[in-house]
């Protein structure tokens, strides 16, 4: 009876999840010099906090480097957005910086991240969401994807954060682009709280098949009981306690 309810006072103590009303999706892009012999290296910087820093994926589908010499998906979580090449035919692309993702010539479709959770045994408080893309030119760096998260109280349970986000940037031809897209909740909520695992999804359907994605962020912090989920632990302590006492 002990661990039964030492177990489902646990789950309630890590059970914090945000109700998502004022999720906002901010979108930025940069446009680099364009011509022969360019190198663009987007000012966009990686969060600090960073849960996603370094960790490689515990679950994937779909191959993030199948093509155009894509440094796949070590790159994503690197820490660095990278340079980007001139643009130009298929011999001038070596997009070290990108994984690819949308599903267009058997491309990567999904990525799922279980977060380092040996300093924050109740999973993360996830403040925003930042995705870097881009492209030597404008024709793949529309992009789309969904975010999901599971929890430390049901790691197999993946909710949706806000809807799926669809971006695609206005820009000329034979310029080099940067993209940023930022997920947060406009009151500083917590997008979701108690988290373990995060999940992004690359639907079909984005222009040419595929997009360049340079870096996945997730700014968050462990995640600590609210002070009416301490209270509840307390009680639990001292209904044991009136248990033992009674045997």
């Amino acid at each position: 009876m002990k661990i039964k309810l030492y177990a489902a006072l646990l789950v309630l103590s890590s059970s914090i999840i945000s109700t998502q009303a004022a999720i906002t999706v901010t979108t930025d892009f940069q446009i680099g010099p364009g011509g022969a012999g360019s190198v663009f290296t987007p000012t966009y910087t990686i969060p600090a906090n960073d849960v996603l820093n370094g960790l490689t994926p515990t679950a994937f589908s779909g191959n993030f480097a199948a093509v155009e010499l894509s440094g796949g998906l070590p790159v994503m979580t690197d820490g660095v957005f990278g340079t980007i090449t001139e643009p130009g035919g298929a011999a001038d692309r070596t997009h070290a910086a990108f994984g690819l993702g949308g599903g267009g010539s058997g491309t990567g479709t999904s990525v799922t991240y279980g977060l380092n959770l040996g300093g924050a045994p109740l999973g993360y408080n996830i403040s925003s969401i930042v995705s870097l893309g881009g492209w030597n030119d404008n024709g793949r760096d529309q992009q789309l994807f969904s975010v999901f998260y599971s929890t430390v109280a049901s790691p197999g349970t993946f909710i949706q954060i806000g809807s799926t986000v669809n971006f695609n940037p206005t820009v000329g031809d034979n310029l080099q682009s940067a993209t940023k897209v930022t997920i947060s909740d406009s009151t500083n909520a917590a997008l979701a709280s108690g988290v373990a695992a995060l999940r992004f999804d690359f639907p079909a359907g984005v222009e040419n098949g595929y997009t360049g994605y340079a870096e996945l962020a997730a700014v968050g912090t462990a995640t600590v009981p609210e002070p009416s989920a301490v209270a509840v632990l307390a009680l639990g302590s001292a209904v044991l306690g009136c248990i033992r006492r009674r045997r």
